[in-house]
C-alpha cells in the first residue's frame, strides 16, 4: 500500500470541535490523516457524579489518559478502577468496558488504533458553538436518534453490550463488564506517580504502556524535556510517532516544514519522515506515543532509573548512563529508528 500520510501539527484552538452527550470532542488526528492507523480526540466532559458510557466494546485498541478530573473505569471484568490526573487506561480491542465521569469538566485524551471510531463520534455529534462543553440544558436535545447511533456503531466496529453508549443513560446495572473469552491481552491501568522513571535524551521518561503490555500495538510514554533541548534529526523506518504537549512550547521540523507547537498541540510524525525539534520554553511536558512499540525498549536500555515522584527534566550537563555502543546500535536497528547526522536544528542546546 502506498503511504500518503504527511506529518502535521494540530493546534488546540484550531481543531474541529463537536458537542455530544455532554462532551466537547476536539478531533486532533483522524484516520484520513494517518493512513487509518490512528486517531486521537481531546475530550472534556461537563457532567459529573456518574455520567459516562454504558458497557460496550469495539474492534479497535483504545487508550485513555486523564489530564484533569476523575473517572472510574470498568474493563474486562475489573470494576472500579480509579482514574485521576496522570492515569493511563489501556483497553485492548473487543474488550467490554464502561466508565463514569466523577468530576465535572474532566479532561481526557482518547485514542484508537486503528482509526475509524472518530467517524462514529463525528457522525452523531453537532458542531460546537464554542470550545467548552455544551450547556447542560442542550444535552438531552442533542442525543442522536437511536437508529443513527446503532447504524454508525455497526459500521465502525462498536458492539453495544448493555445498551448503546451514545443513547442510553448510565446505570450501575449497565456498567458491569466481563472478561474476554480467549484473550491474550488484558486491560490495565497505570499512573506516572507509581512507576519508575528513566532519564535520558534530555528528558525524564515514564513508560505508562509498554509493547509487552500492548502486544506491540503501541507504547505510551510521558516525558518532561529540559529547556533548550534539541532533538537531532531522526526517522522511523516503519513506525509512526505522536507527541501531545501538556505544557511548554516547541518547534518542529517535519520534512521541509518548520511548525510551532504549544500547549494542547498534537504533532503527528509518520514513518519515513525526517524530523527534529527544539524546546523553546523553560521546559516541555508531553506524552509520546509510538505505533508500533519499540522506543520503550530503547528508553529502558539507555535511561538512568529513578523514582516516579521525581519527574524532573535533567540539566544540560547531565551525564548519560554508560551503555554498550554496539548493543545500542543493534537496538536502534531492531526498532527501525535512524539517527541522522545531518546537522543541528535551530541551534544547539
Amino acid at each position: 500500500m502506498v503511504k500518503i500520510a504527511k506529518g502535521f501539527v494540530t493546534n488546540h484552538d484550531e481543531s474541529p470541535a463537536y458537542w455530544q452527550i455532554g462532551n466537547l470532542w476536539q478531533v486532533m488526528a483522524t484516520g484520513v490523516q494517518t493512513d487509518n492507523a490512528f486517531c486521537l480526540l481531546d475530550q472534556v466532559v461537563v457532567t459529573g457524579g456518574g455520567g459516562g458510557p454504558v458497557t460496550h466494546s469495539h474492534t479497535q485498541d483504545e487508550g485513555m489518559y486523564v489530564i484533569t478530573g476523575k473517572c472510574t473505569f470498568n474493563a474486562g471484568g475489573h470494576q472500579g478502577l480509579q482514574g485521576t490526573p496522570g492515569t493511563f487506561v489501556a483497553i485492548p480491542g473487543n474488550t467490554e468496558h464502561s466508565f463514569t465521569v466523577d468530576e465535572p469538566n474532566t479532561h481526557i485524551l482518547n485514542f484508537y488504533l486503528p482509526a475509524g471510531f472518530e467517524q462514529l463520534l463525528i457522525g452523531i455529534s453537532h458542531p460546537a458553538k464554542e470550545r467548552k462543553p455544551p450547556p447542560k440544558e442542550l444535552i438531552e436535545e442533542m442525543l442522536p436518534p437511536r437508529w443513527l447511533a446503532e447504524k454508525l456503531s455497526d459500521d465502525y466496529g462498536e458492539t453495544s453490550v448493555l445498551g448503546n453508549p451514545f443513547v442510553d443513560k448510565p446505570d450501575p446495572a449497565k456498567m458491569l463488564t466481563r472478561p474476554t473469552p480467549g484473550a491474550t491481552l488484558f486491560p490495565f491501568i497505570s499512573s506516572a506517580n507509581n512507576l519508575e522513571t528513566y532519564t535520558t535524551m534530555g528528558g525524564c521518561w515514564t513508560i505508562l504502556a509498554s509493547g509487552e503490555q500492548t502486544g506491540g500495538s503501541y507504547a505510551f510514554l510521558e516525558v518532561t524535556f529540559r529547556k533548550g533541548l534539541v532533538i537531532e534529526p531522526r526517522m522511523y523506518k516503519d513506525k509512526d510517532e505522536i507527541i501531545y504537549i501538556f505544557e511548554g512550547k516547541m518547534t518542529f521540523l517535519l520534512g521541509d516544514k518548520v511548525l510551532p507547537a504549544t500547549k494542547g498541540s498534537l504533532i503527528y510524525i509518520p514513518s519515513t519522515t525526517v524530523y527534529s525539534a527544539k524546546v523553546e520554553s523553560e521546559g516541555a511536558h508531553c506524552v509520546n506515543i509510538h505505533t508500533r512499540s519499540g522506543f520503550d525498549e530503547l528508553i529502558k536500555y539507555v535511561g538512568t532509573p529513578g523514582k516516579g515522584q521525581q519527574r524532573v527534566a535533567p540539566s544540560s550537563d547531565f551525564v548519560e548512563k554508560s551503555v554498550n555502543a554496539g548493543a545500542r546500535l543493534r537496538l536502534l536497528e531492531k526498532i527501525g529508528l535512524q539517527e541522522l547526522a545531518i546537522g543541528r536544528f535551530l541551534g544547539s542546546a
